[in-house]
């Protein structure tokens, strides 16, 4: 980082191992997470579909892969978000696949080490996303709910996909390695990205030097049992 330079911050609301463990109460209003930040992704209170923020708009991703704009006065229970302005970009063509975009933007960073945050506007031959959907308490483990999700599958499209790339040593607290969502340019459908390919796409970038978690003040998350759920995470993220 420049000296002098202020650093990117990513603020970070609960961790990935309680949402992964079941906590899915809302604790924090759209209102206050955006004025943490204008880009971001996560989930809502209930697991009740994908947040996507994108310049500063929250998006719910629908149980049939449709998006809607969302309430600012709606709660969440995990999610991460940044103010996208002091990034770097480029222009990638012909990414076959999400390992191979991986690999592309891993070429651009500095460290694997620090945080980096991602907005890519483009073309799209492929994507494949998923949603979670609302769940009622007792609420089960996400790995179960996940084995339930609805799949989508889109072909030629434009739009957005939004997300983070995290250092390996968050893991619990976070995903270690890349966590996308899309959206499509006219804001109709997107979902958590689990597969897609680049026709051609700018992609911009901004390394995240300052993280920043704020924890749920609730009993649920007082009295939650830390236990080791990478393998969970690995699963549901993937």
């Amino acid at each position: 980082m420049e000296k002098n330079k202020i650093p990117n911050h990513i603020y970070q609301m609960s961790t990935i191992n309680a949402l992964v463990s079941g906590l899915y109460d809302g604790y924090i209003s759209l209102d206050k997470l955006l004025k943490k930040g204008d880009v971001g992704i996560g989930t809502f209170k209930d697991l009740d579909g994908e947040l996507t923020l994108l310049n500063g708009t929250f998006y719910r991703t629908r149980p049939d892969g449709t998006v809607y704009t969302c309430d600012k006065n709606e709660s969440i229970p995990f999610a991460v978000v940044t103010e996208f302005k002091n990034y770097s970009n480029f222009e990638m063509k012909g990414c076959s696949s999400y390992e191979k975009i991986k690999e592309k933007l891993d070429s651009k960073i500095e460290s694997k080490n620090i945080f980096y945050a991602f907005k890519i506007e483009g073309t799209f031959e492929y994507v494949k996303t998923r949603t979670v959907v609302k769940q009622k308490k007792p609420y089960r483990p996400m790995a179960e709910v996940v084995k339930d999700q609805p799949i989508f599958e889109y072909k030629n499209t434009k739009g957005y996909i939004i997300g983070f790339r995290c250092p390996d040593y968050v893991e619990g607290l976070n995903v270690p390695g890349y966590h996308f969502h899309f959206i499509s340019e006219d804001r109709k459908f997107g979902g958590h990205v689990i597969e897609c390919s680049v026709k051609k796409a700018s992609v911009c970038f901004q390394d995240c030097f300052c993280f920043r978690m704020e924890l749920p003040e609730n009993e649920s998350f007082y009295n939650m049992d830390i236990e080791d759920r990478s393998a969970e995470i690995h699963e549901v993220e993937n």
